[in-house]
């Protein structure tokens, strides 16, 4: 059992639940931060779709796309281009930026 009355442990809960917040804004900067140099790069990135906490998709983007929502993994353009020559269901080119098209793979 715990030395600490009710109010004294709240107390060190909270504080930790401020630092965890504090922690989890700097981890979000950091990796904001990180995608922006992924675009500015260029190249290509996935963006896994999620229902429910599953996921349902992964949509194939230019590094530079606007439409982007979520966070995103680097690829190369022969990753991209054999992720959506492979399973055209579940990856799939962003409608928006078209890397199916920039990597010569435009199906009609």
């Amino acid at each position: 059992m715990s030395d600490l009355t009710p109010v004294e442990r709240l107390a060190k809960l909270r504080t930790l639940e401020q630092w965890l917040a504090w922690q989890l804004e700097s981890t979000r900067r950091k990796i904001e931060a990180v995608e922006q140099q992924v675009r500015a790069v260029g190249g290509y990135v996935t963006e896994q779709e999620r229902k429910a906490g599953k996921a349902v998709g992964v949509t194939i983007h230019t590094a530079d796309c606007r439409k982007i929502q979520q966070p995103v993994t680097a690829i190369d353009a022969t990753k991209a281009q054999y992720a959506l020559v492979k399973d055209g269901g579940f990856q799939h080119a962003c409608e928006h930026c078209r890397p199916d098209k920039a990597l010569g793979i435009v199906k009609d």
